[in-house]
């Protein structure tokens, strides 16, 4: 009942952006919209009634895949199965043609039509070299929420190759809903006005791409449906130049230019076979009377979809004719040029792994992705020995497709694979392309930035960068400790971009879980404005980063109230904070532990980092009081009441160890927190996962007065 509670609501949306995107295409242009239509209005009546649709029309396609590492890097099995339904639906050879309504109020299945037309994807590029026609791009920071930007290879995407040469499909984890309701499916652009359009095309939510693999729907026809659009029908149920889609005028003029498409008020999602939104009978009507909603067609936002009309396979076939672009699109020597009416034969090698950094004994999965049928693969792996520095793992071997290999030693590995068909071989080598870090064994572990110039494995230290702007770096004359730190240079920084340092591995599997951990650092940054919201979050990894568990967050004015309307660096010790870490728990007691730090911009100030400090145990015998170091006043605890985790922050005076105690309101010491201050500001998270529900004192070690009270 949820399920299908949640299923309305998200169908009151629209899960096409097609019609948004024309009026956007179009905004401030009436003389554009005016093209628009005229030229649709023009598809629409010619050749009605003719045999013009009943010439052979292919089209090369070339589908770009915009993904995250790997993730909705859909396989070619499900995108060959995407265009399977293509060619199935737009030549009327699908199964569920009996289920085409031929009844008085919905005499449909007379006037539903199939095309001759055929997709085929491309085995030639516009550079004259052999494709399967899938372009594979990893960009993690376009691939959600997508839009225009990854149609772009300048932005990190993937250009679209010549319109009038094959029809591009761009396939990505999710779409940008634009202020839309609901999941957005798909969109694509009309080819009315597109010779200006770089972006001319379709772009496929993954999980609506095909029958299998990260396709969730059951039928595959979004692609469909957009594909219509791109081909010049609009929804069946569109207002037409202004006109609502209960239309009276012209049904070549008016509404969706189909007139065998009824008129319809409105999209709905119903497959009730009654439904009628609209008693209105346009002049032209083929019926004559008012007939149900045409909730088979692949142009409305029904599950029951199972056809085109004759009408709108004229439209889309005199487009063929009329558009340029169009035309060339299918013309034979196109066709030559990007070789679909060659056979599909071997010609190239190649391959991917979406992980290229492990620790010593992780594995990485190898994608073979060579074209087209290859049946014989053979991988090297150098330098190096099988059963010495590396394996092959999960009953995978050196001649499989898709292998997983295990590294046992660390360093930098080069991968080649050669493939063939038994009748032409090639082969792909990527050089450095594996990199297995060696763990670092001395802990207590202090980095200062001091020794090195450069953010590298080969210094411990790793960047990621997805918005290609601004990273970690190191800088000298800017530090807490020392004369380096390590610098984001956020000012100017877009809002929402995010950077991040890691770690290299640290073995901490010699520790037990009597044993307390802490992480430290210091930062120092400033806002740019008093409204910026920027994010500081510390996460931890128990499995060589393979997954991430979030430790630590300070944003907006936790992370610092102060401000500074030009590029900021701290100039005193008092510009800087010394966080401490104390949940560091056994559950991370392994030899492939890792962490890293993540700041998220608002388009604030520069951030800076010093002193990361790993150790274990108390730093000192000889513990100071909070008394001598602050006054009450200056210390606090929050959030209260707590849930899982709760945070302490005072100011020292002096580099010096101090104890933290919670008891329960019986006086029963529940935990201590021993931590070595350092002079300004500290803040130290506290776990509270073992503390039953209830109320706790949190006391300074040595100064009774000095107590906090809190609620779990």
């Amino acid at each position: 009942m949820l399920l299908f509670t949640a299923s309305l609501q998200a169908q009151t949306g629209s899960w096409c952006l097609t019609t948004q995107k024309t009026q956007a295409l179009f905004s401030g242009s009436a003389k554009g919209m005016t093209s628009f239509y005229e030229a649709l209005d023009h598809a629409a009546r010619k050749g009605v009634g003719n045999e013009s649709k009943s010439a052979s029309i292919t089209v090369p396609v070339v589908v770009h895949v915009i993904h995250d590492n790997g993730i909705g890097n859909i396989s070619d099995a499900q995108i060959f199965s995407a265009i399977e339904v293509l060619n199935t639906d737009y030549q009327r050879l699908n199964a569920d043609t009996t289920a085409t309504r031929d009844v008085v109020n919905a005499p449909f299945k007379h006037v539903a039509a199939g095309m001759d037309i055929e997709f085929i994807m491309a085995r030639i590029d516009p550079w004259g070299n052999c494709t399967n026609g899938i372009v594979r791009v990893n960009a993690p920071q376009l691939t959600y929420n997508a839009g225009e930007n990854c149609k772009y290879s300048s932005l990190g995407g993937s250009d679209a190759w010549p319109k009038d040469q094959y029809m591009n499909i761009w396939v990505v984890n999710s779409i940008d809903s634009e202020g839309s309701s609901g999941t957005i499916a798909g969109y694509a652009y009309y080819p009315y006005g597109a010779d200006s359009n770089d972006g001319y095309g379709i772009l496929m939510d993954d999980s609506y791409m095909g029958t299998m693999g990260t396709a969730t729907g059951e039928d595959g026809r979004v692609l469909t449906h957009e594909m219509g659009h791109a081909l010049g029908l609009p929804h069946i149920f569109d207002e037409g130049g202004g006109v609502d889609g209960c239309h009276t005028g012209d049904c070549y003029t008016e509404g969706d230019r189909s007139c065998d498409t009824p008129p319809q008020t409105a999209a709905n999602w119903s497959c009730n076979q009654t439904y009628n939104s609209c008693n209105a009978v346009p002049v032209n009507d083929p019926y004559g009377f008012d007939v149900y909603d045409q909730i088979e067609n692949y142009m409305s936002y029904n599950y029951c979809q199972n056809m085109f009309s004759g009408d709108q396979v004229n439209i889309m076939t005199n487009n063929f004719t009329d558009i340029a672009f169009l035309a060339n699109l299918k013309s034979p020597s196109n066709l030559t040029a990007t070789g679909v009416l060659q056979p599909a034969v071997f010609c190239t090698a190649e391959f991917a792994a979406y992980k290229q950094i492990t620790c010593v004994e992780g594995e990485i999965q190898f994608y073979d992705y060579s074209f087209s049928n290859p049946t014989q693969w053979s991988w090297t792996v150098s330098p190096g020995t099988e059963g010495v520095d590396f394996t092959y793992s999960g009953g995978t071997s050196a001649g499989s497709q898709n292998p997983l290999i295990k590294f046992l030693t660390s360093g930098l590995f080069s991968v080649t694979l050669q493939a063939g068909d038994g009748v032409t071989t090639d082969s792909e080598s990527k050089t450095d392309y594996v990199r297995v870090l060696s763990d670092l064994n001395n802990v207590p572990f202090l980095e200062s930035f001091e020794p090195f110039n450069t953010l590298d494995a080969s210094n411990f230290w790793l960047v990621n960068n997805p918005g290609n702007n601004e990273t970690f770096e190191v800088v000298s004359n800017v530090a807490r400790t020392g004369v380096q730190s390590a610098k984001l240079a956020n000012y100017g920084q877009p809002a929402g971009e995010v950077d991040e340092l890691i770690s290299s591995p640290v073995d901490l599997s010699g520790f037990t879980s009597s044993d307390h951990v802490t992480l430290s650092f210091r930062y120092a940054y400033r806002k740019r404005n008093p409204a910026d919201i920027e994010w500081l979050k510390v996460f931890l990894s128990s499995d060589c980063a393979e997954t991430w568990v979030q430790r630590k967050t300070l944003f907006g004015d936790q992370l610092a109230p102060q401000t500074a309307t030009t590029a900021w660096s701290p100039a005193s010790e008092s510009d800087w904070v010394t966080v401490h870490m104390t949940n560091v728990t056994s559950s991370f007691f392994v030899k492939d532990f890792r962490y890293k730090f993540l700041f998220e911009s608002d388009g604030g100030n520069n951030f800076f980092l010093d002193d990361i400090n790993l150790y274990s145990g108390s730093p000192s015998d000889e513990l100071l009081g909070l008394s001598a170091l602050i006054v009450e006043e200056d210390w606090k605890v929050y959030p209260n009441p707590v849930e899982s985790q709760f945070t302490i922050e005072f100011s020292s005076a002096v580099n010096a160890p101090v104890n933290f105690v919670v008891r329960d309101m019986q006086g029963r010491e529940v935990k201590r927190i021993s931590i070595f201050a350092q002079e300004g500001k500290n803040v130290i998270d506290v776990d509270t996962a073992q503390f039953s529900s209830g109320c706790y004192l949190i006391q300074v070690e040595g100064n009774d007065q000095q107590v906090k009270r809190i609620i779990k």
